[in-house]
């Protein structure tokens, strides 16, 4: 059955406190001033500076746990502003403040976490089924000052078929997942009639579905990304 997880979950106590390692590099301020240009003129959000403060804390958190756990690969770990951020912030342009939204396969937050900041009045739940991860994404969620986010520890199949989770949301986002047949079923499993999948895609990823909106942008690094919206 899933699990919700709270602050206080066992995990947290096992894998939250890094004392021995040394302090990451910090994001320099210059990468959060192209990201907000980037938002303004890309995505037509302003980013607050409450906002950009609780996003800093998550990518300096990121980066304290990516030195023990594998949130996210080396490379990336020096562009989570341009890339990472900057990709979930597109995606949150596309979601409505006060919609219910479900993050499939959250991993380290992406597109979630950030969205959830973004769009205060919205219920973001993050289905992640690794436990180390759901561990940080409870530190997220408590680091971020983030009341709107629940975490829910379970495989996409099983939560999809539990009652407080089918047909709960407006939104199913995902941005790690593959384009297969299970995907696409358990993602409507979530839905609200009238609600929509939101896929976050490379350029050269194939788009195997007809019938969905999609949107071409580029990240501040320049890489070219695809958002692929199909209501359903």
């Amino acid at each position: 059955m899933p699990r919700a997880v709270g602050e206080r979950g066992r995990a947290r106590r096992k894998f939250g406190q890094h004392t021995s390692a040394p302090e990451p590099t910090a994001c320099s301020s210059a990468q959060w001033d192209v990201v907000r240009a980037w938002a303004a003129e890309a995505a037509g959000l302003s980013l607050t500076e409450p906002q950009v403060s609780r996003l800093e804390a998550y990518v300096k958190l990121i980066r304290t746990w990516n030195l023990r756990m594998a949130l996210v690969s080396r490379a990336d770990a020096d562009r989570l502003v341009t890339r990472h951020i900057a990709d979930s912030v597109f995606a949150a342009a596309h979601c409505v403040d006060g919609e219910a939204v479900v993050d499939l396969g959250s991993g380290a937050g992406f597109p979630g976490l950030p969205l959830a900041v973004l769009r205060p009045a919205s219920r973001v739940c993050l289905i992640e089924s690794k436990a180390k991860k759901v561990s940080f994404l409870v530190e997220a969620i408590r680091v971020t000052a983030a009341p709107n986010v629940t975490v829910c520890h379970a495989r996409i199949e099983a939560a999809a078929n539990d009652d407080m989770h089918r047909g709960r949301y407006a939104v199913a986002i995902s941005r790690a997942l593959a384009d297969s047949d299970a995907y696409w079923a358990a993602a409507k499993a979530f839905l609200a009639p009238g609600g929509r999948i939101i896929s976050m895609r490379s350029a050269v990823q194939e788009i195997r579905r007809e019938g969905g909106a999609v949107i071409e942008y580029r990240l501040p690094d320049g890489a070219h990304r695809r958002l692929v919206i199909t209501r359903v």
